[in-house]
C-alpha cells in the first residue's frame, strides 16, 4: 500500500537537486517574458499545443509526426481517422482544461472530464459514458516484457488516494516550491493510475495544467512529453523510484526536463521571430496587396494550407487566394506537396523548425 502524499511531503533531499531547481525557475521566468512579448502568440500556443499532442501520442505508441497532423486539418476527411482524433482531442482537452482552471480549483470532476475529452471518439459509442469513471477493475504497470512491475491502489481506494492528490494540487499556502509540487503531483498521480487506460497521457497534460494553475507560467503552454519522448525508459525508471520511498531522483529528472524544454522553447520563439520579421519582408516584395500581413499570420497559423482555407481567413475568392499562394511558390516561400487536384501548400521553414 502506498502512502498518502499527505504523509510524504518532504520525502525528498532538495540538496540533490538545489541547482536543477535554480535553472529551471531561472529559465522558465525567461520563458514567460520573451512570450509575453512574442509578438505572435495566437500562432505559437496552438503550435505548442498540436507538438505536445504529438509528443503524447508518440510515448504511447501512435507513431505520427506534426506535418502528418497539419497535412489532416487541411482535409475534409482525414485518412488517419483514428490518429487525428486522438490528435484533436488532446488539443480540445488542453485548451478547455486551462479555460475552467482560470477560475477554478482541480476536481475529481474536472479531471474525470478531461480524460473523457481526450478520447472521445475512440472507443466504441456504448462505452464512452465509462470515459468519465475512474477505474472499477484492478490495473497494473507492466514492462515492455508484460511483467507486472507495480500494482496500483485498488479500485475502492482510488477515491481516497485521489482527494489526497487533489487536496495537495491545490493547497497554495504550504510553503513547498510549486515546481517540487509539480514533479511530485505527476509522479503520484501515475502511480494511483486512477484510469483503466489513458493516464499517461493525462498525466502529463496536467503537468502543464498544474504550472499553469499554480502561478508558474502565465500562460497554458509549457508541455513536458516532447522532453520525455526523447528517453522515455529513463523517465519510467525514475518515476519507479519514487515509489519506493523517496522521490529524490524523480525531481530530479523531471527538473532537468523543465531545463531542456525551457531551452528548446526559447530556441523557438527566437528562431520564428527571425522568421517571421524575413517573412514579412519576402512576402510584402512579392504580393501587392494590403492583404501581404493577414495572409504572413494565415502561414504561421497553418504551415501546411489550400486556398480555400486562405480564402476564408482573407474574405477574398478561392481563385484569387490560389494566386497568392501560387506567387509565393513561384518564389519559394512555399512548396506545393503531391496532386494538383485540391492543392496543398507546405510553409516549409517554419516546418522544420518545428521539428
Amino acid at each position: 500500500m502506498i502512502p498518502f502524499l499527505k504523509d510524504r511531503i518532504k520525502d525528498y533531499d532538495a540538496n540533490q537537486f538545489i541547482n536543477e531547481l535554480v535553472e529551471a525557475s531561472k529559465l522558465l521566468g525567461e520563458l514567460d517574458a520573451k512570450i509575453a512579448g512574442c509578438k505572435f502568440n495566437s500562432v505559437l500556443m496552438p503550435m505548442l499545443h498540436q507538438k505536445e499532442a504529438i509528443a503524447s501520442m508518440y510515448i504511447e505508441g501512435t507513431q505520427t509526426t506534426y506535418s502528418e497532423m497539419l497535412k489532416e486539418e487541411v482535409e475534409e476527411k482525414p485518412s488517419k481517422a483514428k490518429e487525428y482524433i486522438e490528435y484533436s482531442n488532446h488539443l480540445t482537452a488542453l485548451s478547455r482544461g486551462a479555460d475552467y482552471l482560470r477560475m477554478e480549483n482541480f476536481s475529481n470532476a474536472f479531471i474525470k472530464s478531461f480524460r473523457a475529452l481526450m478520447f472521445r471518439g475512440l472507443v466504441p459509442s456504448q462505452k464512452e459514458v465509462f470515459l468519465a469513471r475512474y477505474k472499477e477493475e484492478q490495473n497494473r504497470i507492466v514492462n515492455s516484457s508484460g511483467d507486472t512491475v507495480f500494482e496500483p491502489p485498488s479500485p475502492q481506494e482510488t477515491g481516497r488516494y485521489m482527494n489526497d492528490l487533489l487536496d495537495y494540487m491545490n493547497n497554495g499556502i504550504d510553503g513547498e516550491n510549486p515546481l517540487i509540487k509539480a514533479a511530485v503531483a505527476h509522479a503520484q498521480f501515475e502511480t494511483i493510475h486512477p484510469f483503466d487506460d489513458g493516464n499517461g497521457r493525462v498525466g502529463r497534460a496536467l503537468i502543464s495544467l498544474y504550472m499553469y494553475k499554480a502561478g508558474l507560467i502565465r500562460y497554458p503552454y509549457f508541455y513536458l512529453s516532447e522532453a520525455i519522448s526523447e528517453d522515455k525508459l529513463m523517465y519510467y525508471s525514475s518515476l519507479t523510484s519514487s515509489r519506493e520511498g523517496n522521490f529524490t531522483i524523480w525531481i530530479t529528472y523531471f527538473l532537468r526536463k523543465v531545463v531542456a524544454q525551457a531551452k528548446k522553447h526559447i530556441r523557438y520563439i527566437d528562431s520564428m521571430d527571425e522568421l517571421y520579421e524575413r517573412t514579412k519582408i519576402n512576402v510584402k516584395e512579392v504580393v501587392n496587396s494590403p492583404k501581404y500581413e493577414a495572409i504572413i499570420e494565415s502561414l504561421f497559423k497553418r504551415p501546411i494550407i489550400k486556398s480555400s482555407i486562405l480564402a476564408d481567413r482573407l474574405n477574398v475568392s478561392v481563385g484569387q487566394a490560389k494566386r497568392y499562394l501560387d506567387i509565393l511558390e513561384s518564389k519559394r516561400i512555399l512548396f506545393s506537396l503531391e496532386g494538383k487536384k485540391n492543392k496543398r501548400y507546405a510553409f516549409a521553414e517554419l516546418l522544420d523548425l518545428m521539428r
